[in-house]
């Protein structure tokens, strides 16, 4: 027979809300183990994202392709040390793995981090490459926008890129009203802001994903659930229904009923 404790933790498991994570860096993680507590605590989708060449191959090994997926790409923070040969052996990463990543990110501007013009310079060139590498392969990417928003925006609008994830918003109200006008996806992460409400109501549900940032943010992808519980409370929704959505916002922009399983695919390392 069933102890009292066994069974309200059974009802527990059962009574779990799924949740998506649409991005973090699993490869910084100290504990790995904090990933099965989250995918046995509800959080079945997470996408990890690279930011380097380590990473990008990182994210790769740990990603199984049933609740981890991959997506790869060079941050602006690692653009200045970056050689024009590490770049085209990123670029030949994504391209050979194609069929298991499910977005070129992390990617994008961030003018906060850029000492000289020269810098933002080189931001711009690389992630021009990889915009132009995801309209070639039919990719999403994740973009990161710091100080930098107005000119991602039209960036984005001007290489004709159309599956656009917007990580870790963090623009104004006009601004997600604009992304929200082209399409794109808007990224909530587990902090509250006056500013962030303003954005997260201008962008119907349809177009907000959840994301953790972990573990520079969150400890992990089960806070996620602090993403989903802001989305649902601004909103005025119930939070189970607004997990629904945001779950199944996450898996139809990153096509992932298409990527199940395919976690074989070649592995070119550095």
């Amino acid at each position: 027979m069933p102890t009292r404790q066994v069974l309200k933790e059974r009802d527990r498991s059962l009574n779990k809300v799924e949740l998506a994570d649409s991005h973090c860096h699993l490869d910084m993680l100290q504990d790995m183990s904090q990933v099965k507590e989250s995918i046995a605590n509800g959080v079945l989708t997470i996408i990890t994202d690279g930011i380097d060449t380590k990473s990008n191959a990182r994210a790769l090994e740990i990603s199984d392709n049933e609740n981890v997926f991959p997506a790869l790409g060079i941050d602006p923070e690692h653009v200045p040390d970056l050689q024009e040969r590490e770049l085209d052996f990123n670029i030949n990463m994504i391209r050979t793995n194609r069929a298991r990543i499910v977005a070129i990110g992390e990617i994008g501007l961030d003018f906060m981090l850029a000492k000289s013009e020269k810098e933002k310079e080189l931001q711009r060139k690389v992630f021009g490459r990889m915009l132009d590498l995801a309209n070639e392969l039919g990719l999403p990417v994740s973009v990161h926008a710091r100080e930098a928003m107005d000119e991602v925006l039209s960036t984005l609008k001007a290489r004709k890129v159309k599956m656009v994830h917007l990580h870790f918003f963090s623009g104004t109200e006009q601004q997600a009203e604009e992304a929200a006008k082209l399409g794109y996806m808007v990224s909530i992460p587990p902090l509250q802001s006056s500013s962030r409400r303003k954005a997260i109501m201008k962008v119907p549900i349809q177009q907000l994903l959840a994301e953790t940032d972990c573990p520079i943010v969150g400890k992990s992808p089960a806070d996620v659930e602090k993403s989903v519980r802001l989305i649902a409370e601004t909103k005025g929704m119930k939070y189970e229904e607004a997990a629904k959505m945001i779950v199944e916002n996450t898996r139809r922009f990153f096509s992932i009923d298409g990527k199940l399983n395919k976690s074989k695919s070649p592995l070119i390392r550095y």
